[in-house]
């Protein structure tokens, strides 16, 4: 595609087809430096950390999600009964993200229980016929539920606040924007996690803020991944193997495979998905993340000025590009210097409390 329209390589025209027009290659190859940087010697202390409380001599990378001896948290209760929580937990939050709810619930716009033949994943969408956003997830009793049905709730309020913008392309904003949506709320409900966990909700936070932390530099790796592959098509499978071990020395030198001859090889990227659907993407994830923490911290000092931002983002839908939309909610740029330097700062801090 890439060579018929007269670029070098795939990179360019994967850029321009994600709409990045504030931003280019340059300024993620320097943001995944800081990430390399500021994150991954954060993460290694946390996985010692995480290692010394599962009481492992040495963790491997089947023992990362599990951050408890205990088990992880999770719901008190079935999907019926998140589904009650949930409505007192936007009642909570404000800014009519309980109305939404309701009238999602009650005209059938959210499918959340898994059952035999469902497929898998999670998304939210919308019917423009309707006027309403659209969420389909797999509820499975674990504390995901929670993640996942706040991420999604995140993307369905700002489609419904954009709903009746002049533009199509004004509905929805460029993917990393509507990552800061979704992964905001997430960390912005956590005052009500107590809905959820009851007296596990502190250790809910904590967990979620974990692996919070970790995903940058997987999420990143990623990224860095794509760019090597399209600037080599001519690479074998065998050299993208090698480029993926190098990732993981990079940005997960912690990770451990032991004699599982696949993904030690070198070939976990196989399993990722959006590289082979929807190239690029994945670093919008760091970046909404990176603009989340802000939010969380924001939350910390005034959460209702914080509230008030968030839903001004959401009401701006895609009426301006990526930095913009940051900018004009208080946030910095995931690309300023320094303000990877300061979330690490602040994540090291909650951990010792």
């Amino acid at each position: 595609m890439a060579r018929k329209m007269g670029y070098e390589n795939f990179v360019a025209l994967g850029y321009r087809l994600m709409q990045r027009t504030d931003y280019d290659e340059n300024h993620v190859a320097k943001f995944r430096a800081q990430v390399r940087d500021e994150v991954v010697p954060l993460c290694i202390e946390l996985k010692r950390d995480q290692a010394k409380t599962l009481n492992l001599e040495s963790m491997m990378a089947w023992d990362e999600p599990l951050y408890d001896p205990r088990g992880n948290p999770l719901p008190k209760g079935d999907h019926h009964w998140l589904v009650d929580q949930a409505l007192g937990m936007f009642k909570s939050l404000g800014g009519g993200l309980d109305t939404l709810f309701s009238e999602m619930e009650q005209r059938q716009m959210l499918d959340l229980s898994s059952r035999p033949g469902k497929a898998g994943g999670g998304f939210c969408s919308d019917l423009p016929k309707f006027g309403l956003p659209f969420i389909f997830a797999n509820f499975n009793g674990t504390k995901d539920d929670i993640e996942v049905f706040t991420h999604e709730m995140g993307h369905a309020f700002q489609n419904y606040c954009s709903r009746s913008k002049p533009l199509s392309d004004y509905v929805w904003p460029t993917s990393e924007a509507c990552e800061v949506h979704s992964m905001g709320l997430e960390f912005l409900s956590w005052p009500q996690m107590g809905l959820f966990f009851g007296a596990e909700a502190d250790r809910f936070c904590k967990i979620h803020l974990l692996s919070s932390i970790a995903f940058i530099p997987y999420g990143t790796a990623v990224d860095h991944f794509q760019h090597l592959v399209y600037q080599q098509p001519q690479a074998s499978p065998g050299e993208r193997a090698a480029m993926w071990h190098e990732m993981e020395k990079t940005y997960l030198p912690w990770r451990r495979w032991g004699d599982l001859s696949n993904e030690a090889g070198g070939r976990f990227w196989q399993g990722q998905l959006h590289i082979f659907v929807s190239p690029f993407y994945y670093i919008d994830y760091v970046l909404a993340l990176v603009c989340a923490l802000q939010f969380w911290d924001a939350a910390e000092k005034d959460r209702q000025a914080a509230m008030q931002q968030y839903f001004a983002l959401c009401r701006r839908g895609g009426e301006a590009p990526f930095r913009e939309l940051v900018d004009s909610a208080g946030l910095q740029s995931p690309f300023s210097r320094g303000v990877l330097e300061g979330m690490v700062h602040k994540a090291r801090a909650c951990m010792k409390t």
